[in-house]
C-alpha cells in the first residue's frame, strides 16, 4: 500500500510540474533594415568590417550608399569579411590598401547586379539538369555590373520525407568560374537593394 502511495504521489508531482511552460520569446528576425547597404554592413564590424575596408578603397561607396543616380537599388552578393581578409592573407600584405584598388573595384562589381532581386523573384532549377549543364533551362541568369554572369536557382527541399515540404533556398553559380557560390542567408533588404550573404567559407578569385 506504500508503495502504491509513493508512486502516486511521485506521478502527480511530476504532472505538476508539466503543467507551467517556460516560454522564451525571441522575436521575429525582420529582413528589413531602414538603413543604406552600406550603413547596414557598417553596423557589424564582425561580419563586414574588412568588406567595408574593401569598398571604400575600391571608391564605391557611393553604389553602396544609394547615391549612384543610375543604380538606385543593387543586388549585393555579400562577401564575408573573413574571405576578404582571407585574400589580404594570400596576398601576403597587411591591409586592403596593400592591394591594387582596380583589382578590389573589379572583385566588388563582380559582386553587385542591377536593381534589387530577390529569392522569389528567381526561377526554380530544373531538376532533370545539372545546374551547369547546357540543357538547363531554369533558374535565372543574372549579369553582374563588371559583366560576369551569375546564374541564380531556387530548389526545394523535402521535409520528414515528404517531397517538396521543405524550405526553399536559393542558389549561385558562377558561370565564369563554373563552381557554385556558398550562401549564408538571402534576402537581407535595407532601403537601397538587397544583400545575399554569401559563406565564411567563400574564396575569392
Amino acid at each position: 500500500m506504500m508503495k502504491k502511495l509513493i508512486v502516486i504521489c511521485n506521478i502527480l508531482f511530476v504532472l505538476a510540474g508539466c503543467t507551467k511552460q517556460t516560454i522564451i520569446d525571441t522575436g521575429i528576425c525582420s529582413p528589413y533594415h531602414d538603413c543604406s547597404i552600406m550603413d547596414y554592413l557598417r553596423a557589424d564590424d564582425y561580419h563586414w568590417g574588412w568588406t567595408v575596408k574593401m569598398i571604400e578603397y575600391a571608391g564605391l561607396t557611393d553604389l553602396f550608399e544609394g547615391k549612384v543616380d543610375s543604380l538606385p537599388e543593387i543586388t549585393f552578393l555579400g562577401i564575408p569579411s573573413m574571405a576578404v581578409e582571407r585574400l589580404v592573407y594570400d596576398y601576403e600584405v597587411d591591409s586592403v590598401s596593400d592591394l591594387s584598388r582596380n583589382k578590389c573595384r573589379r572583385i566588388l562589381l563582380q559582386h553587385v547586379a542591377k536593381g534589387k532581386i530577390l529569392k522569389d523573384d528567381v526561377g526554380f532549377r530544373n531538376i532533370e539538369y545539372y545546374i551547369n549543364d547546357p540543357e538547363q533551362d531554369g533558374g535565372t541568369d543574372i549579369t553582374m555590373l563588371y559583366g560576369n554572369v551569375v546564374r541564380f536557382y531556387r530548389e526545394k527541399s523535402d521535409y520528414l520525407d515528404i517531397p517538396d515540404a521543405g524550405p526553399v533556398t536559393l542558389n549561385l553559380w558562377s558561370l565564369e568560374e563554373d563552381q557554385q557560390i556558398p550562401m549564408s542567408s538571402a534576402d537581407i533588404q535595407p532601403l537601397n537593394g538587397v544583400v545575399h550573404a554569401l559563406n565564411y567559407n567563400y574564396v575569392i578569385y
